[in-house]
Parts: C-alpha cells; sequence; structure tokens
C-alpha cells in the first residue's frame, strides 16, 4: 500500500506532536515550574498595569430660529419661526470642526482644561463631519469618576468658547449657534483590553522559553545518563578481564646469530588486520601395515636360561 507525500507529512506531525507531549510529561519536574512561572509573570503583568475607565458625551449644535441673517426692519418676532432640529446644513458641520480643532489644541488642553502632557486624564474630540453637527468627546482617566468629570468639564467649555468665537467675529447675538447636550457623561466603563493583550503576550513569550528550557533540559539530562551508562560499561569490561601476565621473550634457539634473529623455522606473516595468523593444522601420518600388525611371542620359547651361582660362590 502506497502512502502520499501530504499523509507521510501528516504522519510525521502527529509523531512529532505526540513526541513533544512525551517529552512533557517525562520531564513534568521542569515542564511544571516553568508553566507556573509563566502563569505569575502574566498575572503580574496584567496587576501591573492600571485599569482605565472611560466615560463620553455628545453635543449637538443648532442655528437660531431668525437663520443666519438679521435684518435691522425686521423685527425678530416678525421673522419666520423655525424648528432648530431642521435647520442643519454643512455650516454646522464646518462649526463642528472647528470646535474639534480647538480641543485638539496642546496649548488649550494645558491651559484652559489643565491636562498636562504626562497627565493620566485624556480626552478625544471628534466632529461629525458629513452625518451631521455633532460632536463627540470620550475621556479616559485611571478613575471613573475623573473619566465622567472630564467628559462634563469639556463640554461646558465647548459652550463657552463657541459662544467665545461668535462674539469675535461680532456676529449678532440673534444668530448665535447654540450647543445642547443630548448625551450626558456615561458612567464609566473599565477598559482591560490593553491589559489582557499585554499579559497574553508575556503569557505566549513564558510558555515558550518553559518548552525551550523543558527540550533543553531533557536534551542534557540524555547527554549526561548516556555518558554515565558509557563509563559504567567501560568500569565493567575492566573488572571481567583478568590481568594479563608479562610476556617474556622465547630464548634464543641454538645456531642464533649474533643480530637476534633465530634460525629456523620462518614465522607466518601477520594477518592484515595486525592479529597473528592462526598455525596450519598438522596431519598425522597414516600407520602402515607392519605398524598396525600386533606381534605375539611364540610358544615354547624361552628366554636366556638363568645364570645360577658357581660352587666357588657357596660358603
Amino acid at each position: 500500500m502506497r502512502v502520499s507525500t501530504q499523509g507521510k507529512r501528516r504522519i510525521g506531525e502527529r509523531m512529532d506532536f505526540w513526541g513533544a507531549v512525551r517529552t512533557l510529561r517525562r520531564r513534568w519536574y521542569i515542564a511544571l515550574p516553568s508553566a507556573i512561572v509563566a502563569v505569575a509573570v502574566a498575572a503580574g503583568v496584567f496587576l501591573s498595569i492600571p485599569t482605565r475607565y472611560q466615560s463620553t458625551g455628545v453635543v449637538v449644535l443648532t442655528s437660531p430660529a431668525a437663520g443666519g441673517t438679521f435684518s435691522e426692519n425686521v423685527s425678530p418676532e416678525e421673522a419666520v419661526r423655525v424648528n432648530p432640529l431642521l435647520a442643519f446644513d454643512s455650516s454646522l458641520s464646518t462649526t463642528s470642526q472647528i470646535l474639534a480643532q480647538i480641543l485638539a489644541d496642546p496649548k488649550t488642553r494645558k491651559e484652559s482644561l489643565g491636562i498636562e502632557k504626562d497627565s493620566p486624564d485624556n480626552f478625544v474630540a471628534t466632529g461629525g463631519g458629513q452625518a451631521g453637527p455633532f460632536l463627540f468627546v470620550t475621556a479616559d482617566s485611571n478613575t471613573p469618576e475623573t473619566a465622567e468629570r472630564l467628559v462634563t468639564t469639556v463640554m461646558e467649555f465647548v459652550t463657552e468658547e463657541l459662544d467665545e468665537q461668535q462674539t469675535s467675529l461680532k456676529a449678532p447675538a440673534s444668530t448665535f449657534i447654540t450647543s445642547q447636550v443630548i448625551v450626558n457623561p456615561t458612567v464609566a466603563e473599565a477598559q482591560i483590553g490593553g491589559k489582557v493583550r499585554y499579559a497574553g503576550a508575556a503569557f505566549v513569550l513564558m510558555m515558550l522559553l518553559t518548552t525551550v528550557a523543558t527540550f533543553g533540559g531533557d536534551n542534557v539530562l540524555n547527554h549526561l545518563r548516556r555518558r554515565r551508562e558509557a563509563g559504567e560499561v567501560g568500569e565493567s569490561k575492566g573488572a571481567d578481564q583478568p590481568a594479563e601476565a608479562p610476556v617474556t621473550p622465547p630464548p634464543a634457539a641454538v645456531g642464533t646469530p649474533p643480530g637476534g634473529v633465530p634460525v629456523g623455522k620462518p614465522q607466518p606473516p601477520p594477518h592484515h588486520n595486525g592479529q597473528p595468523r592462526r598455525p596450519a593444522p598438522t596431519h598425522r601420518p597414516q600407520p602402515t601395515a607392519s605398524e598396525q600388525t600386533v606381534k605375539i611371542a611364540a610358544p615354547g620359547a624361552r628366554g636366556p636360561a638363568p645364570a645360577w651361582p658357581a660352587n666357588e660362590d657357596r660358603p
């Protein structure tokens, strides 16, 4: 049965995954403390970042009932009465953009609203653009009360600044654009998105370090174990082998020349790997028929007569 290249790759990935799981389980005494440290670091990062609270408010600009023009010959009572909410035009949207630019000026933020560059309090004011004459104010601070109070302060400043700008332009009072708060400062809500992102990044980084520490420790411990086993095997082999007896040179054969090289049977050349060759087996010659014949003495055959003592030897 043939296995495709993609199938082999998937099998290899599963084997790598389960191999990593087995390594983490085997070295749990390294992985577990490292994981606890990673969780502790992530929790420390989350708690070290102060929680920010955010509140919002919306201001709408309205035009006067008499419109943007004024004639001295017509009294305000005689002018056509118009619902201001139906008098929206692009001029009000432009005015809201002007107010947003004034609020973004660092000099205005510092001198009029008391917000320093490194202050924990901050706000953003954006105009409605072509969507309508709205001014959206969003403030954030370390406490919910400060955030709500900052939104109120900015909307009051918008009303005052709008009147000052029209007065400085010497516009008739009957044509002044007015501002109305349509959304009061909302209850400040905790913004923990940034804290969660920083804590998550710290946790992921520490888990990567935990994995590296676990696999690195596994490699070091395996290397030390192999070296220890190799040393134990060498010691056991040395203890099992008997002590070698000292090798004494053979006595020189008769007729050895002064150079020390014996004259006699030539020695076989050494093997190619340095070991001496085994001697060739010796074959004993077959006995002859005469040697194989069993010889038995003939019957009646006697040996030489015993020597008896002579007369002169008698006492």
